[in-house]
């Protein structure tokens, strides 16, 4: 092998791959996912049961009749009907579709999450307000 060829193997093996891809679930009944592997997941498929742990940066969710549990996520994002999502700490949701719950228990960043809601029968809430003395 001459020394072009070693000088470059060596370059590509112990260079940082910069190409990421996101975790793309397609078909299925559900599945599992730790977002330390990959932090950008698509589920785009319905009537499925997901878990999501670890420190997710984007949860996009297209179909319907999923349910959805995630430890956290900066931004999620629904696409569809009557899907139920439980999130314990979220920066961001959106929902863009029919009869979507949303429970979350706290903001990432803040207090709570910013929600942007369109369509009917959507429900996003989080843990009660708690009473000033």
């Amino acid at each position: 092998m001459g020394l072009v060829k070693i000088i470059v193997a060596l370059a590509l093996m112990l260079s940082p791959s910069i190409a990421v891809a996101d975790k793309d679930f397609l078909s299925g009944t559900g599945d599992t996912w730790d977002c330390g592997t990959d932090p950008t997941v698509n589920v785009n498929t319905s009537k499925g049961t997901y878990v999501f742990k670890g420190a997710c940066k984007t949860i996009n969710l297209n179909g319907s009749s999923t349910t959805v549990t995630i430890e956290s996520v900066d931004e999620l994002n629904i696409n569809g009907a009557s899907n139920k999502v439980t999130v314990d700490a979220v920066d961001a949701i959106n929902v863009n579709g029919a009869s979507n719950t949303v429970a979350w228990k706290k903001g990432k960043s803040g207090d709570k999450p910013t929600a942007n809601v369109v369509g009917t029968g959507n429900k996003v809430s989080g843990p009660p307000a708690k009473k000033k003395k």
